[in-house]
C-alpha cells in the first residue's frame, strides 16, 4: 500500500456542529515514523499553549510550570478552564492539544485492553479495570518525554499496570490495600507455593516470614486483611441447605428473653416489700415505664422529705439483696 494511502487511513473523521467539535478515531496502530512524528506535534502544542496561557493570563506566572511533560500536563488541566477558553488563541490551542492526546490513546487502546486482561483474576469487573487501564494510558501520554528513544506502548504499560495495581489494591479488598501491600501479597504467595511444591507441606507462618523477611505480626495482619468475606446466606454443607445465620445465635431475642427473666424476678422479689417501698423504688428506676425521678421530686409526690425517701430506698434495696441472695440469684443482675 503506498504511504500516502496508508496515512490517509488513520486521519480521523471530524463534524462540526455550532462550536462543538466531535471527532472519530481510527483504532489502528500507528507506524513508528508517524508516532514519532504526532508525539513531536503534541509536545509542541502543549509548549505553545503553555506560552500562549502565560502571555494572556500574567497571574498565571506566578505558578509557571519548568519545561517538563508532566507538570505542563497539569499546568494546562488546571488552568484552561472556561474562563481562559474565552480567548481564541488558547481554545484553539487546547482543541489541538486535546485532539493530538486522544489520537495516541485511541491508537494504543488495545494495549491497555491487552494489559487489563491480566488482572482479570481479581474481584474487580472488566469494565471497571478497561476504564482504569484508560486511564493509565493517559497519564503515560501526558508523562511521556518525546525526546526518549522508547517507543510509547513501552513507557505507557509500566502506567498502566501500575494504575491497574492500585485499583485492584483499593477495590478487591474489604480494607483498602497500598500497591506496596499488593506486591507483598504476590511475593506471599509464590513463596508459598515454592514451599509446598518444595517440602510437600503448607507452609508455616514462620515459614513464611522468614522467606519474605516480614514479622510474623504483619504477616498475620495481611493475611487477616485480605481474607476472603463469607456470606451469611453460604452453605455450611454441600450436602444441606443449612446456612450459617442458623449457626449464629439471635442476639436480639436473646436479649429480649433476659430483659423478661429480669422483670419477672424483680417482680417476685418486689412482692415481698411493703406498698410504700415499691412505690418509692418504682418512682427512684422507672420499674413500670414512668420514667424516674429524683428523690426531692418523689418526696413532693408521697409528701414526705427527701431524705425520708432515701431511707426507704436503701431499706427496699437492702430487702431486694437479701432476698436475690436467699434464692440464689446474682443481686446486680436485677437492676441492670
Amino acid at each position: 500500500m503506498p504511504a500516502a494511502a496508508r496515512r490517509t487511513r488513520h486521519v480521523p473523521s471530524a463534524k462540526v456542529t455550532d462550536e462543538t467539535v466531535v471527532t472519530t478515531f481510527s483504532s489502528d496502530l500507528l507506524t513508528p515514523e508517524e508516532e514519532r512524528e504526532l508525539l513531536t506535534s503534541f509536545w509542541d502544542c502543549k509548549n505553545e499553549l503553555v506560552r500562549v496561557l502565560l502571555r494572556h493570563f500574567p497571574d498565571l506566572r506566578a505558578v509557571r510550570p519548568p519545561l517538563e511533560p508532566w507538570p505542563m500536563a497539569q499546568f494546562i488541566r488546571d488552568n484552561c478552564t472556561d474562563r481562559t477558553r474565552e480567548v481564541l488563541a488558547v481554545r484553539r490551542l487546547h482543541t489541538r492539544y486535546v485532539h493530538y492526546k486522544h489520537r495516541l490513546a485511541s491508537a494504543n487502546i488495545r494495549l491497555a485492553a491487552h494489559v487489563a486482561k491480566r488482572f482479570r483474576h481479581h474481584s474487580l469487573a472488566y469494565t471497571d479495570l478497561l476504564q482504569e487501564a484508560v486511564c493509565g494510558l493517559m497519564q503515560a501520554i501526558d508523562r511521556f518525554d518525546v525526546s526518549h528513544g522508547t517507543r510509547l506502548a513501552t513507557y505507557a504499560t509500566w502506567w498502566i499496570r501500575q494504575t491497574l495495581q492500585i485499583a485492584v489494591a483499593r477495590q478487591s479488598h474489604l480494607v483498602s490495600l497500598s500497591p506496596h501491600h499488593l506486591q507483598e501479597l504476590g511475593l506471599l504467595q509464590q513463596e508459598s507455593e515454592a514451599l509446598a511444591h518444595g517440602g510437600k507441606h503448607l507452609p508455616t507462618p514462620q515459614e513464611l516470614a522468614t522467606r519474605t523477611g516480614s514479622s510474623l505480626e504483619h504477616l498475620n495482619h495481611l493475611q487477616t486483611a485480605t481474607r476472603t468475606p463469607v456470606s451469611l446466606n453460604a452453605v455450611l454443607d454441600d450436602d444441606s441447605d443449612f446456612k450459617l445465620t442458623e449457626a449464629m445465635p439471635d442476639t436480639q431475642t436473646l436479649t429480649l428473653h433476659e430483659n423478661n427473666e429480669r422483670q419477672e424476678a424483680l417482680k417476685f422479689l418486689m412482692e415481698n416489700l411493703r406498698p410504700r417501698e415499691r412505690k418509692v423504688l418504682d418512682l427512684r428506676f422507672g420499674l413500670t415505664g414512668s420514667g424516674t425521678h429524683s428523690l426531692r421530686q418523689i418526696g413532693h409526690l408521697l409528701r414526705i422529705s427527701k431524705e425520708r425517701v432515701r431511707q426507704i430506698q436503701n431499706r427496699a434495696l437492702e430487702k431486694l439483696k437479701a432476698n436475690a441472695e436467699r434464692v440464689g440469684w446474682e443481686p446486680t443482675l436485677l437492676l441492670e
